[in-house]
């Protein structure tokens, strides 16, 4: 075996790498804007990339190694794959294409007499920012007439300029991830659930394995709970014979003024089996304290102000800026506590030391990427319109969210996890219309296309590949160049089927929130705060620090008190979407790994883990599994797996 291939970035395994990322840029889209199914690149832990390397581990490198064992894959060439896929998933779909191209157009498309966009939003658009050809928007939402091509001239200028920003930025975030590892990996030890399942299929590669997974019983009794379930709810869509069993419900209180979902959500109860016991039930009393919380604000009537862009959730306007304020002291938290790590991290930079064998960029090449790379996003953004104070605050801000979110999910294994607020939100509401102007409040609206979806996100998809190449033992110095070209993969062949679709059907036949909802938000909220402003920033901002004071006394108690049961980390996401829909399984979790440890111990948590891996499994298997056999029969909108 060559040198590259030892160290895992061979050619071949970029090559896999490559084809895997393409299927996925293409697949995915489709997924989403024809059939209407499963969200398969949507979230922290891609489920169609779970369903690529199953089949790469459990079928293709048996196969090759049983046929040529020369040619076996290494289990270093199988990370540098799966690594590749989880980066170049997230600009798929809700990572950045998803709403890129029916943001920077819908402005023009849905511009009326009524919302005046044409004179109070447009005059402050640059024209390298959006297709400037009118025709060409159009057709983009009411489809081409027959033997018509796909403008592509209107659209070069605009792609080129966006998709060089998002390759720095999400370079930016390679260099800070790799700034991160060493504290989070090794000196923090954080669990890492989401790697778990990859890791354990990774034992498959091994040479003279055993199938020490796939040939355990336990796992493919898990595997099949969800694919049986889910395949007869499935059939319910095309033969009435097949009654669907009901997996979500929910409980009402106190005449309806108080509910509670319930979901039987397999992903979450496998992933939650993972958690440490503290975080496990953290989740789920974060949660029900939440729905008291909002509860009490509804009743006694203690909003602050109407909700905010893209926050995720129905709660109070309060909950969503006290959950903000926590997110920043957490970050502000871990970035304190690594405060050694980093440290020494500049000194090696500045000295000029080389990368040791856990880095796939040396710490001068990781800071000074982190910085040029940030120096040229603020720059890019004051040339989109936005002064230098208000962009300098969107790239903190975007950074701040990136790491938090990372941090929660890499010691909480969510598998989606978003931001209560984003940095957009929280500027033009503290600084207001007046101090901001129009230019200002434009460019945050189009800043929406990359820091708007939050679940998914670059900073998730490196940490977690970061984790897996440190437990490969070898340095995957080439990586880097391995992420960028996923991404610049990830990025064509997302950017061409979603153009392609939407011209062939017209946007506006697609799903309504890519081509209704998600290019309409962004200026609606503008024309909303612009229209009416309020009259201070205290209300809120007293909310933010609120939170941040009690995310701050949690980690206190957290760091003196051994007995402390609370563990912070679910805090500042409690009140978001995706833990209304992963609660329940993670509180199941909670109830089984409980009874398990304490009546088993250690040896029935480990003997039972199998079961749970093949929840996992069974579920990413099954909701892809379904996308294909529903496009294929013409079925819609049977929805699987949601985040």
């Amino acid at each position: 075996m060559d040198t590259d291939s030892a160290r895992g970035v061979s050619r071949r395994a970029v090559l896999i790498g490559i084809l895997l990322v393409g299927f996925m840029s293409v697949v995915s889209p489709w997924a989403v804007l024809m059939v209407k199914g499963s969200q398969l690149t949507t979230n922290a832990v891609p489920i169609l990339a779970v369903f690529l390397f199953f089949f790469v581990t459990a079928v293709f490198a048996p196969l090759l190694r049983r046929l040529r064992p020369s040619l076996s894959l290494a289990r270093g060439e199988l990370i540098t794959i799966y690594a590749m896929m989880l980066t170049g998933s997230v600009v798929i779909t809700n990572g950045f294409t998803g709403s890129f191209l029916s943001i920077i157009s819908g402005l023009f498309y849905y511009a009326t007499p009524i919302n005046n966009w044409e004179y109070t939003i447009i005059p402050h658009v640059h024209p390298w920012l959006v297709p400037t050809n009118l025709e060409a928007v159009r057709l983009l939402y009411e489809g081409l007439p027959g033997g018509m091509d796909i403008p592509w001239s209107a659209w070069i200028l605009p792609l080129c300029s966006w998709s060089f920003f998002i390759l720095v930025f999400y370079w930016v975030i390679l260099c800070l991830g790799v700034m991160l590892r060493g504290q989070w990996v090794e000196r923090e030890r954080l669990v890492f659930p989401l790697t778990q399942l990859p890791m354990a299929m990774l034992a498959e590669a091994d040479p003279g394995g055993k199938r020490r997974v796939f040939g355990n019983p336990l796992l493919w009794l898990g595997f099949l709970l969800p694919l049986l379930i889910h395949s007869w709810n499935s059939l319910g869509n095309y033969h009435s014979a097949f009654q669907k069993m009901a997996l979500i419900g929910s409980v009402a209180f106190l005449n309806g003024e108080m509910a509670m979902s319930f979901r039987l959500n397999f992903p979450a109860l496998g992933l939650g089996y993972l958690m440490p016991l503290n975080v496990s039930f953290s989740v789920w009393f974060f949660y029900l304290l939440g729905v008291i919380q909002k509860f009490f604000i509804l009743r006694v009537g203690g909003d602050i102000g109407s909700p905010d862009i893209w926050t995720p959730g129905s709660y109070p306007t309060a909950m969503m800026h006290e959950q903000a304020g926590a997110l920043v002291a957490l970050v502000l938290f871990v970035l304190w506590t690594g405060r050694g790590h980093l440290q020494r991290f500049f000194v090696q930079a500045w000295q000029g030391q080389g990368r040791g064998t856990e880095e796939i960029l040396s710490p001068r090449v990781a800071v000074c990427g982190l910085l040029s790379g940030g120096i040229f996003m603020v720059t890019w953004l004051v040339l989109t319109g936005l002064d230098l104070y208000v962009a300098l605050l969107l790239v903190i801000g975007a950074l701040v969210v990136f790491i938090g979110l990372s941090r929660i999910v890499g010691e909480a294994g969510f598998p989606g996890c978003q931001t209560p607020m984003v940095p957009q939100a929280f500027i033009m509401r503290g600084f207001g219309p007046a101090t901001l102007g129009m230019h200002n409040m434009t460019g945050l609206g189009f800043s929406t296309v990359w820091i708007g979806e939050t679940a998914t996100n670059m900073m998730n998809a490196v940490v977690h590949s970061l984790k897996l190449i440190s437990a490969g033992g070898r340095p995957f110095r080439r990586l880097p160049w391995a992420i960028l070209l996923a991404v610049l993969t990830g990025l064509i062949g997302s950017i061409w089927i979603t153009m392609t679709l939407a011209y062939s059907y017209g946007g506006i036949n697609l799903p309504s929130w890519y081509y209704v909802g998600a290019p309409k938000w962004p200026f609606d909220y503008i024309t909303s705060v612009a229209g009416s402003p309020e009259a201070s920033f205290v209300p809120r901002f007293t909310f933010t620090a609120l939170g941040g004071g009690v995310m701050t006394l949690l980690m206190f108690l957290r760091q003196r008190l051994v007995w402390w049961p609370l563990n912070p980390i679910a805090f500042p996401v409690s009140a978001t979407f995706l833990i209304n829909y992963h609660w329940f399984g993670i509180f199941l979790a909670w109830v089984f790994k409980g009874v398990i440890l304490k009546y088993a111990g250690v040896k029935g948590y480990r003997f039972m883990l199998p079961f749970f891996l093949g929840l996992i499994l069974g579920e990413f298997f099954t909701a892809s599994l379904w996308v294909f056999i529903d496009g294929w029969f013409g079925v819609e909108g049977n929805m699987i797996f949601n985040f």
